[in-house]
């Protein structure tokens, strides 16, 4: 079952791409589908409302001292008092503040549980069936955009109204589509398993047409990743000159017409980041809020998680925001977890599979997007994964794998639970 938890974080994806300025549409006279709009923008706050209930009922603690989701509560409560006090827009700032904090007090909700490695598996499983759908509702716009303009195309209309997403948006779904089906491929044993190609292909397809050089970028890393925890296979004979040939097709002769020499062509990110480090003095030690690039830039997006962390919170925010991601790197060597991902138990092992690969494609990726660093698709898949590593990683402590591969392993090194 869904539960309570896997609901709420319906709720967070049912906002995303709305636009709270819908909101003034909310009228019938307007259409049932303006007021739909208006109503989606409000369910992330509602999922807030509802979390704030049952911690409030549960008098719930805060545990997470020193974690990644600590860190990003640090971040996210910084830059809410920016929002408050300073933003040049207090309500769209205090309003994109709540919706970043949604799927943060989720899983907070989802640590208050006993069988809280299931619910982050639940959650995943959500991510994980939300980027199948997207790829596939995608699709009919990529191919009649690629068989009708020879140009990069920037922006792509979902279908239904519900919103326009950016290239670099739709490679990174196309790539969150790959790893997780690749992983589910992989760790199969079923007789069926090559039923996964079918959300793999046209992701493949999707990802070329976005030529989305932060998704290759990220598709090169995770493919080193993959290698280093799992090892060498016949297969990625296969898979390696098939990956070569589409970055070649898609990022050197579509994206760059043959001239490498374009790779390093920012797009014009360094004067956004240029005028977004002017904002930043002004505020160095709060920032200016959330949502703060669109209002002081002219719309403009930051284009790189750790200057957006900054200008939204300040200088302390953007090291909290670090933290997060480099604390969970922390976390994943520390407990030498690629060494043992092979020999967990299923479902556990594609769990951790597929987080640590979206982890490691997200790091990649913030560096020229601004991921997880506010309300948008990059901090729904980062959140869950990063939590799924560390409460994993809490639930088997290194030193009760040893005891258990030497064969000590004792009733009180059993886990609490079993995910789902």
């Amino acid at each position: 079952m869904i539960g309570l938890v896997g609901i709420l974080w319906l709720m967070i994806w049912g906002g995303m791409f709305a636009d709270p300025g819908s909101m003034r549409d909310w009228s019938f006279m307007n259409g049932l589908f303006a007021l739909v709009q208006g109503l989606r923008s409000l369910l992330p706050l509602l999922a807030v409302y509802f979390c704030l209930l049952w911690i409030f009922m549960k008098r719930a603690r805060f545990p997470f001292v020193r974690m990644p989701l600590g860190y990003l509560f640090a971040y996210c409560g910084l830059g809410l008092a920016t929002s408050a006090f300073i933003s040049p827009d207090r309500w769209i700032s205090i309003y994109y503040g709540l919706a970043y904090l949604a799927p943060l007090i989720v899983a907070w909700m989802s640590f208050e549980k006993e069988d809280t490695v299931s619910l982050l598996g639940n959650i995943m499983v959500i991510n994980e069936f939300v980027a199948y759908g997207v790829v596939f509702a995608l699709l009919p716009e990529v191919i009649r955009v690629g068989t009708v303009y020879n140009r990069f195309v920037q922006v792509f209309q979902l279908p239904f109204g519900l919103g326009e997403m950016r290239a670099n948006g739709v490679g990174r779904f196309a790539l969150a589509a790959i790893i997780l089906a690749f992983i589910r491929l992989v760790t199969s044993s079923h007789r069926l398993r090559a039923a996964w190609l079918i959300p793999i292909l046209p992701a493949l397809f999707i990802l070329a047409q976005s030529r989305s050089r932060s998704s290759f970028l990220g598709l090169a890393v995770c493919s080193l990743i993959f290698v280093f925890i799992w090892g060498l296979d016949w297969r990625f004979f296969l898979v390696g000159p098939v990956s070569a040939y589409l970055i070649w097709l898609s990022v050197f002769k579509w994206r760059l017409h043959g001239h490498v020499e374009r790779l390093m062509y920012l797009t014009g990110r360094e004067f956004t980041w240029q005028r977004g480090l002017e904002q930043i003095k002004q505020s160095p030690f709060l920032g200016w809020g959330f949502h703060a690039d669109r209002l002081l830039l002219e719309s403009e997006h930051m284009h790189n998680s750790y200057l957006h962390s900054g200008i939204q919170a300040g200088l302390f925010g953007a090291l909290f925001f670090a933290a997060a991601v480099i604390s969970t790197w922390v976390v994943i060597f520390k407990s030498k977890l690629p060494a043992r991902l092979k020999s967990a138990p299923d479902p556990e092992r594609r769990f951790l599979a597929q987080a640590v690969l979206l982890v490691g494609f997200l790091t990649a990726r913030s560096f020229f997007e601004s991921t997880a660093a506010f309300y948008g698709v990059d901090l729904l898949l980062f959140v869950p994964a990063a939590c799924y590593i560390y409460a994993w990683t809490a639930e088997n402590p290194l030193s009760s794998a040893a005891e258990a591969m030497n064969g000590q392993a004792g009733p009180e090194n059993e886990r609490r639970s079993q995910p789902a």
